[in-house]
């Protein structure tokens, strides 16, 4: 039986709308130039007059992702499409290609769909600067840290653009407009760090707010990981016969750097997470949820857990987060271990973010750097000596 197809568009960009089987859902791609700039995607239905409808409104929406591609003008809303659709946006994890879409969104709202991408200034980036932090982009006031979230969005999509060719073999922009330009950041940024003796006094309480509570806090605590990495984990990752107490397997694709690896189990977690085991339903998830054993439980349901916890032990959360502290008490009690050794175990690309953004001073540290520290002499380092000194005014004999 033969395929139904048809194409609408003109010489340069084309709309093809087809079956890849008798009687499937309708498809559609995308040509420029005789090029394919977008993959096949569904339409979801077979109305055939629905899909020619929706075939026009395509080809009007691509005049503009034409003229970027023949090398002419090139404004946000085209570059926006074919970034979208490109490879390298692909390649990015789902819940990353969610977030910057909706990133780039704001900005190229912000700045107009039809603006020339090459007459971009830092005079916008500032004016978006202002008017993010002022909450009138969509209503909301934000902080440096969101602002500049967005706008790394954008630099990386003009990056791409440098890189990426038209169908005459230039490439797409000669060069980032906003290039150099220094982005907003956080004077005074709230990073707070949670304490071990506060988490002995949630651990009290834990097991009354949600049973499985106690092994999510337990396992923050003592492996510093990234809570929706922990959420993830299932028997299999679980390497109880490993000395010394256990080893934990963390997926890479539940990790956000991407990277597996096996980290050990303190006795104490240990402990907790055989009870967990003994009371986990049928399944292979550690934290199922509560409609399907099938699912991990989502990160609201447990950071809502996690607040009752609080409230429970008559503790106050801490202003600005609330997993995360837990993950920068971690890296804060390592200090002065090897700073690779770190990074490995508790999951950072680089030691570069563990240094600037987890590991944080405290009182013991400073009061360590500022007694403890052996004196320099000409012979080398010594430790602090005893003076004895008399009481004189300088100047007077």
């Amino acid at each position: 039986m033969k395929l139904w197809r048809k194409s609408w568009g003109g010489r340069g960009l084309r709309v093809y709308v087809f079956e890849r089987r008798p009687g499937s859902n309708l498809y559609r791609e995308i040509y420029v130039n005789g090029r394919r700039v977008e993959a096949q995607k569904s339409l979801g239905h077979r109305d055939k007059a629905r899909a020619e409808a929706y075939a026009f409104q395509l080809l009007a929406r691509d005049n503009s992702r034409q003229d970027a591609w023949n090398g002419d003008r090139v404004t946000l809303r085209a570059l926006f499409d074919m970034y979208a659709e490109s490879p390298a946006f692909r390649a990015k994890k789902d819940k990353t290609q969610r977030e910057d879409r909706g990133r780039l969104k704001r900005v190229v709202q912000f700045l107009g769909e039809e603006r020339e991408v090459r007459s971009l200034t830092p005079d916008d980036v500032e004016r978006f600067r202002q008017a993010r932090t002022r909450g009138e982009v969509n209503g909301k006031k934000v902080r440096a840290r969101a602002v500049a979230a967005d706008l790394v969005a954008l630099q990386t999509m003009l990056n791409w653009a440098t890189r990426e060719r038209n169908g005459r073999g230039d490439v797409l922009l000669g060069r980032n407009p906003l290039g150099g330009v220094r982005l907003p950041a956080e004077r005074n940024p709230r990073r707070p760090v949670e304490t071990f003796d506060r988490y002995v006094k949630l651990m009290e309480v834990a097991g009354e707010v949600d049973w499985r509570l106690p092994l999510a806090l337990t396992l923050a605590e003592s492996t510093g990981r990234r809570i929706g990495a922990i959420l993830k984990l299932r028997r299999q990752d679980v390497d109880a016969s490993r000395l010394p107490h256990g080893w934990l397997r963390f997926r890479a694709e539940h990790d956000k750097t991407g990277h597996e690896q096996w980290v050990p189990l303190t006795a104490d977690a240990r402990r907790v997470l055989l009870a967990h085991l003994r009371e986990l339903p049928e399944g292979e998830l550690l934290f199922p949820g509560e409609r399907s054993l099938r699912k991990p439980v989502d990160v609201s349901v447990m950071s809502r857990c996690l607040r009752e916890a609080y409230e429970e032990a008559e503790l106050e959360p801490l202003n600005g987060s609330l997993w995360h502290a837990w993950r920068r008490k971690w890296a804060t009690e390592r200090k002065g271990m090897p700073v690779k050794d770190v990074a490995e175990a508790g999951g950072w690309r680089d030691t570069a973010t563990l240094l600037a953004s987890y590991q944080q001073s405290d009182e013991s540290t400073l009061t360590q750097v500022v007694l403890e520290a052996p004196k320099l002499t000409r012979n080398g380092v010594e430790s602090t000596p005893n003076l004895l000194h008399r009481r004189r005014t300088c100047g007077k004999s």
